[in-house]
């Protein structure tokens, strides 16, 4: 039994922001094949990393269907979802929205990185 096993559902989504951090999409898209989906809108750091993966990788598809879930006000998901919407849609509206929200939330380094999507 090795060390981290069992706790795939802490250490995926810090594998999967490690491999988009370093740009390396093969290995997002490798972990995001193994993860198993997050399946509640409790696992709120496998619901961003997924949705961050899924926006980097591009698949507009998988994004309509599992980010719109998402688009709840008032919670903590409410502005990954419209940034990665806005994206794939090239909507600037959703993106300054979701700028927008994250700077309300204080959440002010994805507020930053939402920023250099519209520059």
């Amino acid at each position: 039994m090795r060390l981290e096993e069992g706790y795939e559902f802490v250490l995926d989504p810090l594998r999967i922001r490690l491999a988009l951090a370093r740009g390396d999409l093969d290995e997002a898209e490798r972990k995001l094949a193994e993860w198993s989906r997050a399946s509640s809108t409790r696992d709120v750091d496998g619901l961003v990393a997924r949705v961050d993966a899924l926006l980097a990788l591009r698949r507009r598809d998988q994004l309509e269907e599992e980010a719109v879930p998402l688009l709840r006000p008032g919670t903590y998901l409410e502005p990954f979802a419209p940034r990665a919407l806005g994206v794939v849609r090239e909507d600037e509206t959703l993106i300054e929205r979701a700028m927008l929200r994250f700077e309300e939330m204080g959440l002010l380094w994805h507020a930053e990185q939402t920023r250099k999507v519209l520059a």
